[in-house]
């Protein structure tokens, strides 16, 4: 299992790093590595396709936030919109940087029903989501997987900061058994310390150290960044013990229930605040009111 899910991550490497915007958000076809590093900058349907199972892939196996495996299929998609067809077919290769057809000029039904079945499958992957709690069980897993392929490259499970993140990491129990308050605070804390990790390699590391490194402290502040999007009030610093309390008891929501968290979050807090709050308490309530309407609206648009 660890040797399959260092490969699910490495595999994800090749499109995170190279389906990005220098190509349009399309995949290039290959990546030479040896004896010089080169990338071929064309794509086909079945690529294509690929691609866009490998972003719902990420998310599944926690390498990427709900957020970002939206943000990277709209790319694509526009894309996609913007490419020449023939009867509604997309051609079989493309330039991925000047998007134009490359020569011959043809049509494949093999790539063609290939990336019809890559559709409908991301379809289901996409209509599902809304239902799925907005982190899932394999969160911290996937943070696990980066950190494993890290310690491969680098040769450092030795270091003090790279023991101390496996070790808090390993104590974390599932993001799904989790309540709100204690997973920010665990996302905060591997979002700073994977930013220390990262201090502690200097100018002359190995660059795919280095690769690694970097996609490490994307991974964990995507986490954190995603927590933020969705839930801006748990920013807000809570005005008594009962509010703090109460945090403690929200599960972890999917995104359908919490786009109704405007409507049900802010009588359960004014039951806690009482009849007669104080000054202070009733300035944070309406700003609590208020950002958390910002939260409930943005889950209503991505769903």
């Amino acid at each position: 299992i660890i040797f399959l899910r260092k490969m699910a991550r490495k595999t994800w490497a090749f499109f995170e790093t190279f389906a990005g915007p220098d190509d349009h958000w399309l995949p290039p076809d290959n990546y030479q590595e040896h004896p010089a590093a080169v990338i071929a900058h064309r794509t086909s349907p079945t690529n294509i396709g690929l691609s866009l199972l490998a972003n719902l892939s990420a998310y599944d196996f926690g390498y990427i936030s709900c957020g970002e495996l939206i943000e990277r299929t709209s790319d694509t998609f526009h894309t996609m919109e913007k490419l020449e067809r023939y009867r509604g077919h997309f051609y079989n290769w493309y330039d991925t940087q000047s998007l134009a057809i490359l020569r011959p000029h043809y049509i494949s039904t093999v790539d063609s029903g290939n990336l019809g079945g890559h559709l409908l499958t991301l379809r289901r992957g996409l209509i599902d989501l809304p239902d799925q709690n907005i982190w899932g069980d394999q969160l911290f897993k996937g943070i696990g997987d980066t950190l494993t392929v890290l310690r491969d490259v680098a040769e450092t499970g030795a270091s003090k900061q790279f023991a101390d993140f496996q070790k808090y990491l390993s104590s974390l129990s599932s993001p799904g058994t989790m309540r709100f308050k204690p997973l920010q605070q665990c996302l905060e804390h591997l979002a700073k310390s994977s930013i220390d990790l990262a201090h502690t390699f200097d100018a002359n590391t190995d660059r795919d150290v280095k690769r690694w490194v970097k996609a490490l402290v994307h991974q964990c502040g995507d986490a954190l960044d995603e927590m933020n999007f969705l839930c801006p009030w748990m920013t807000l610093t809570a005005p008594s013990a009962g509010i703090s309390g109460y945090y403690e008891t929200l599960e972890i929501p999917t995104l359908r229930k919490l786009n109704l968290f405007d409507r049900e979050l802010p009588q359960a807090v004014e039951n806690i605040l009482g009849t007669h709050p104080t000054a202070g308490e009733a300035a944070w309530f309406a700003d609590f009111s208020r950002i958390l309407g910002e939260g409930s609206q943005r889950a209503g648009e991505r769903i």
